[in-house]
């Protein structure tokens, strides 16, 4: 246990931002099964309108500091990559 007050009060922030992250984490990776059903589904109709829906979360996360920037990027750019190879 903490010894000090300011301790003990990084210990709940620490607490609560691991919550909303792993929260956050949770939802990205519902979104991105969602993405990835679609597009093994072959379903184009589907996997465009889940694509801007997706990129908004995974941008969201990168800018709230979940992801790296440089991953951010690459999973936007990959989402894109895979709808657009769709026949």
């Amino acid at each position: 246990m903490a010894n000090h007050k300011q301790a003990a009060k990084r210990t709940r922030q620490s607490e609560k931002r691991r919550l909303r992250n792993r929260a956050r984490n949770s939802r990205i990776k519902t979104f991105l099964k969602k993405m990835d059903e679609a597009v093994e589904a072959n379903d184009k109709k589907l996997a465009t309108e889940l694509l801007p829906v997706v990129i908004k979360e995974v941008m969201k996360a990168g800018a709230k500091g979940l992801f790296h920037k440089n991953k951010t990027s690459r999973k936007v750019a990959q989402l894109q990559k895979r709808v657009n190879n769709l026949k």
